[in-house]
């Protein structure tokens, strides 16, 4: 048996958060932990993951201990502990805290959350998941 279907015997996804980015350079947003996404369940929340999946254009995704991943278009990166991460594109500029936009980004279902400087365009979805283990 392959182990995605081992980890879906234990693991139940409940519920599921998206919105569509389209960030142009420079941009860079500071991901919600999953701690500060669990309030959108409105449950007891056991675990949550987070993923990015880049559509268009290129990203980095930087996690808080410093180390950087490069992405392109058609790369997923999850963070299956929900852990504070940094989604980026060009030089330094002022982070934007997606937590302090994401009521009114989720409200509007998944039509575009637009930053940035006006640059390279970078497409994104990113998600989260609630994660109930059986």
């Amino acid at each position: 048996m392959d182990v995605l279907s081992e980890v879906l015997k234990v693991v139940k996804l409940q519920g599921a958060l998206f919105y569509n980015g389209e960030f142009s350079a420079p941009w860079s947003v500071y991901a919600a932990p999953s701690q500060g996404l669990a309030r959108y369940f409105g449950t007891n929340t056991e675990h949550v993951m987070v993923y990015h999946f880049l559509t268009e254009g290129r990203a980095s995704v930087r996690m808080e201990n410093g180390s950087r991943l490069n992405l392109d278009a058609g790369d997923i990166v999850m963070i299956p502990h929900g852990d504070k991460h940094i989604v980026e594109n060009g030089p330094a500029t002022c982070t934007v805290e997606d937590s302090e936009h994401l009521t009114e980004v989720l409200k509007q279902g998944l039509r575009l959350w637009r930053v940035g400087g006006g640059g390279e365009v970078t497409k994104f979805v990113a998600a989260t998941w609630l994660v109930i283990r059986g």
